[in-house]
């Protein structure tokens, strides 16, 4: 299984907002997680917001940017993407960004799309694409309840 790791997943892994512990059981999966190469961005424009408040230090905000480099040092190109996005952020009236990560994980065929936004996910359920998207709470029990291959 691969799985399509989205930034409000992969900010939990840098930083504690809530379910930190959850989101980093997904760095322990040995299957494949992918994402498109606007994660760098999304995540180091939330970094750069953490680091004005207090929140972390550059030098943690820059590790933090090279373990993300490292995690996904395939990311899929985001202009691949981007017509597709395109069309179903206009029927999911929801921001390409996100739906970004919802065409990387349709377009790879057995991929599901983990997020913590869940309102984008209820977005993409009640619009048919809920078999590809899955809560961080859900993809934390496929994991830990050994639901999932741990060999992709």
């Amino acid at each position: 299984m691969i799985y399509v790791i989205d930034a409000s997943v992969a900010m939990k892994w840098f930083v504690d907002e809530g379910d930190q512990a959850m989101a980093m059981e997904i760095t322990r999966y040995e299957g494949r997680l992918i994402a498109p190469d606007v994660i760098f961005a999304e995540v180091a424009n939330v970094l750069r917001r953490k680091i004005r408040l207090g929140q972390v230090t550059e030098i943690q905000a820059k590790e933090s940017l090279q373990i993300l480099l490292r995690t996904f040092p395939d990311a899929v190109p985001s202009a691949d993407l981007l017509e597709d996005a395109f069309a179903i952020s206009s029927q999911l009236d929801h921001s390409v960004y996100d739906v970004l990560y919802l065409v990387c994980a349709l377009r790879k065929g057995d991929a599901s799309l983990i997020t913590a936004d869940r309102k984008f996910a209820a977005k993409g359920a009640d619009a048919g694409f809920g078999e590809k998207i899955l809560s961080l709470e859900a993809a934390y029990a496929r994991l830990v309840t050994g639901q999932e291959d741990r060999n992709g």
